[in-house]
């Protein structure tokens, strides 16, 4: 039990100090390169680690299904984002794009899902996402704005590590789905867009975000890899080559950028 918690307790200080060098990088290079660091599996990757300490092959495999699934309400979350943000203020299209979140990890939840189902729903979500949640307009600007307070970034860092620590004590209580579920509550989205809005405004965050849309595929296909492979190489070489998975599709686009 104690070896639990002191992982527990190192992976959300891990976490925390991601979401602050992500939530720096991701200010400094603009929404131009803000949604390819929001695709980097910054709650997840942790959330799962700390499941693995706890839990078997079967419930990691399980819960991957379902976070795989819940890739199609993550990109339906860009879309309202995208969409609600046009002409519209931060508290105003954040807020919402989250409800939407919620109501289709609801219908997520009340669904038995298969590994085919859950490609389907995730290639026809992708599809819509690109089609209409890329923002359309130019260049954004960088606003004048107030001094970021000291305690910004620590505060939203500490958010991510508490949701992580949540999400595994509660795994034993609410099954192997809705921990998969939880595990992909767009935490670091919501993050960034905090973030971005502060010194781009609404716009520069809806094209943060919507950034995100295509680098997202490394994690979708992170999560499925997870969900077929635990119980056939054992947990932890799982984790690893979903994590390489997970990684390799932002990184080849970072290569192209540069190239």
């Amino acid at each position: 039990m104690e070896s639990f918690w002191l992982a527990l307790g190192m992976k959300a200080l891990a976490t925390t100090l991601v979401v602050v060098i992500a939530s720096v990088v991701a200010e400094r290079a603009g929404p131009k390169w803000g949604g390819l660091v929001a695709s980097i599996p910054v709650s997840a990757g942790p959330a799962y680690v700390l499941l693995a300490f706890q839990h078997d092959a079967a419930f990691i495999a399980n819960s991957a299904l379902t976070s795989f699934a819940s890739g199609a309400a993550t990109w339906i979350f860009l879309i309202a984002f995208v969409r609600f943000s046009d002409r519209r203020k931060l508290w105003i299209s954040l807020p919402s794009a989250l409800l939407i979140w919620i109501c289709t990890a609801l219908v997520i939840r009340a669904v038995p899902w298969s590994w085919p189902l859950a490609l389907g729903a995730n290639f026809i979500a992708f599809v819509a996402a690109v089609s209409w949640g890329i923002p359309q307009s130019g260049p954004i600007t960088k606003q004048i704005s107030a001094a970021r307070s000291w305690f910004e970034l620590p505060l939203r860092a500490l958010l991510v590590g508490v949701f992580v620590a949540t999400v595994v004590m509660l795994s034993n209580a609410i099954g192997p789905s809705a921990t998969g579920i939880a595990a992909v509550f767009p935490i670091a989205l919501t993050s960034l867009a905090f973030l971005i809005n502060r010194g781009f405004g609404v716009a520069g965050a809806a094209a943060a975000l919507g950034g995100a849309i295509k680098p997202m595929i490394g994690i979708a296909c992170g999560f499925a890899v997870l969900s077929l492979t635990p119980e056939l190489i054992g947990t932890w070489p799982a984790l690893g080559l979903a994590l390489f998975t997970a990684l390799l599709w932002p990184m080849w686009i970072i290569a192209r950028h540069k190239s």
